[in-house]
């Protein structure tokens, strides 16, 4: 028997193919090149057509809606004149969404008499059907869509819905929610921190704390039920939220977090004792280093003994001086220093 190279076997079963297999697969394939290539021209037609045509709506609603916002109304002023044009625009869905778009636009940056106008044309004109149908679509960015709609709105008879919203597994929904729970309802917005599945990110809890950062601290029944939640997130915005407000009154419940079992959690108490300074504080956290492993904590801790440590604190420190780790030591040198220079003055 004979034995042939695998490369000859292929060669001889190529050269029995029929050549018109090779035109019909060439021809197929360069029709379906084709159809992709006027699939893609006519998508990007459409595009530019929808953008250009979103353009010229928001010019024609760009007059109107200035009258709107410097219109002088009072409480009993429901309703504004709305031009036959504009009416005849508003018959088509796609218009509704641009003047929405529009709304919501505004409104961030308005308040008072203009926003609560804008509020007043929203309804006026039942767009709320709209954020409401946005809100119940099973695509991720309409159903955030809606909810900022609703939240830049005030539309709070849709609390409910966005509440539910609050625990959904897309971040970016239920990070909507949580936001526009606590632009409608300031601290009464985070009573989803009861139910809290998911952590909070640490860009989100910045957001939060911004958006809170003019209103008075909660009651205390409140601050400490959150800093016994048994999410350790909420803790740890908790406990940022008392260091922000200087909250001195709750030192006993942010030195009680300096034994909590996560890590974070710990290094934010020690944050924040440093934000509300005190003897006790410092007697806290010397207590702490003497017991804390990690080392990223152990620096934390020395970093905040600057903000409330005093001279009592200098011998502690000169006993630390002893270790071997350069890190640690540098930033021991730092506080002695601080604290010595203290002294002097």
């Amino acid at each position: 028997m004979h034995s042939y190279p695998t490369t000859y076997l292929f060669l001889q079963a190529q050269a029995n193919v029929n050549p018109k297999f090779f035109y019909i697969a060439i021809a197929f394939t360069t029709a379906l090149i084709l159809v992709l290539v006027m699939a893609l021209l006519v998508m990007l037609l459409l595009k530019n057509e929808a953008n250009l045509k979103h353009q010229q709506l928001q010019s024609q609603f760009k007059d109107w809606l200035v009258g709107i916002i410097l219109e002088e109304t009072d409480e009993h002023h429901q309703s504004f004149d709305v031009p036959e044009n504009i009416r005849q625009l508003l018959k088509k869905r796609f218009a509704k969404r641009v003047l929405l778009q529009e709304l919501k636009g505004l409104k961030y940056s308005l308040s008072g008499q203009p926003g609560q106008n804008l509020e007043k044309v929203y309804r006026q004109l039942d767009l709320q059907l709209l954020s409401s149908k946005n809100l119940r679509s099973k695509k991720w960015h309409l159903k955030a869509r809606g909810i900022q709609e609703v939240a830049a709105m005030n539309h709070t008879e849709l609390i409910e819905d966005i509440t539910l919203l609050t625990n959904n597994k897309n971040p970016g929904i239920r990070m909507e929610a949580q936001i526009a729970l606590v632009l409608l309802q300031q601290y009464k917005g985070l009573h989803f921190f009861e139910n809290l599945v998911y952590p909070l990110t640490e860009w989100h809890q910045i957001k939060l704390l911004q958006l809170l950062a003019n209103q008075p601290i909660p009651s205390e029944e409140v601050i400490t039920k959150w800093l016994l939640s048994s999410n350790a997130s909420v803790v740890q915005f908790t406990l940022k939220l008392i260091g922000e407000q200087h909250a001195s009154h709750f030192q006993n419940e942010v030195i009680s977090c300096l034994s909590h079992k996560s890590e974070i959690v710990r290094k934010q108490a020690i944050i924040c004792l440093g934000e509300i300074p005190s003897a006790p504080a410092a007697s806290a956290l010397k207590f702490l280093y003497a017991h804390e492993t990690d080392k990223e904590l152990q620096m934390t801790i020395l970093a905040e003994l600057i903000k409330t440590g005093t001279a009592t604190d200098v011998p502690f420190l000169l006993e630390l001086q002893q270790t071997q780790d350069a890190d640690i030591k540098l930033a021991i040198d730092k506080a002695l220093s601080y604290l010595q220079e203290q002294v002097v003055s």
